[in-house]
């Protein structure tokens, strides 16, 4: 479990909202600074501004929650309850074709040099149940830390928070987080007019309250609602 609270939840209220050529500029600067890790780092940008997933999600997450037996991506996969912060399982859409391909790119790496492979076709001959994002050099997880407090255990990938911010610090992005990723997610589906109850949905807040608070200074694009309702 990750700590959800309402200092939390404030926080992600708070955080910087970015325009796609923000991000587009962090993931090609992420590519570029790193021989052993740019893909997975622009990958990893491009994920926490697209999946509504924690960095802690995104670190629990597996190859066979992107790719299907066949190779092909899950367009429509699913945060399972055991990497969910809250302990819910939720939607999980891989529709950003940047994000499919930078993770794609990832993945064809992982295979040339032998992190996570097997002797099998299937999953694009990767293990499945390996993580979905290694290290380029060791091939090893990010890591995870675990704390236990009044009995409760959380979890937390302080690494992959570090990098995301540096990363976004080095783009030109002033106090830019991972967090901005799941408000800035947040904060489009808002303009294109959609309910703050699947919003919620696909960021795993029960909380209309705090789904409204996260969007406030969105506003919906009738343009594109007029334009979608003819199509």
């Amino acid at each position: 479990m990750q700590s959800t609270g309402n200092s939390a939840l404030n926080n992600l209220a708070k955080s910087p909202i970015l325009t796609n050529t923000q991000i587009t500029h962090a993931a090609s600067l992420a590519k570029s600074i790193s021989q052993e890790n740019g893909n997975r780092d622009a990958a990893l940008i491009l994920t926490c501004f697209s999946s509504g997933l924690t960095t802690t999600e995104i670190a629990k997450l597996t190859v066979k929650d992107y790719l299907a037996a066949n190779g092909d991506i899950l367009y429509e996969s699913k945060v399972r309850e055991q990497i969910s912060y809250n302990g819910r399982s939720r939607p999980l859409f891989w529709a950003n074709p940047k994000t499919n391909s930078a993770v794609d790119a990832h993945l064809a790496e992982r295979s040339i040099r032998n992190h996570g492979t097997t002797s099998l076709k299937t999953f694009r001959g990767l293990a499945p149940d390996s993580p979905l994002f290694v290290s380029g050099r060791t091939g090893a997880t990010l890591k995870i830390s675990v704390q236990v407090r009044d009995g409760q255990t959380y979890y937390s990938c302080n690494q992959l928070s570090r990098l995301i911010t540096r990363l976004l610090e080095l783009s030109g992005v002033q106090g830019a987080s991972a967090q901005s990723g799941r408000r800035t997610l947040a904060c489009k589906m808002a303009k294109h007019g959609i309910k703050y109850s699947y919003i919620g949905e696909v960021l795993g807040i029960e909380s209309l309250e705090a789904v409204k608070k996260l969007c406030r200074d969105s506003h919906p694009c009738f343009k594109t609602i007029m334009g979608s309702i003819y199509k």
